[in-house]
């Protein structure tokens, strides 16, 4: 599957309110650049914003696969 290496944090948010879990797991390919609002953005500042939005849908991280372009992150129902 060929992924993007450049994306929206407003485009992962928006994808996170169409994800179907899959027996309590989902993924999420992230890009390695992304931008906010129109702007270049750094990874730690929007995987924080991305974070905060699936705790709030009641997951939590199970790790991550580095691919090339970005990262395939894994997430599951918290218990």
């Amino acid at each position: 599957m060929n992924r993007p290496s450049q994306g929206t944090v407003e485009a992962l948010l928006s994808e996170l309110g169409t994800i179907s879990p899959v027996d309590g797991r989902f993924e999420l390919w992230v890009p390695q650049q992304l931008t906010l609002r129109g702007k270049p953005t750094r990874l730690d500042m929007a995987m924080a914003i991305v974070l905060n939005q699936i705790l709030r849908q009641r997951y939590e991280p199970d790790g991550f696969t580095q691919a090339e372009g970005g990262r395939l992150y894994r997430y599951k129902a918290m218990t």
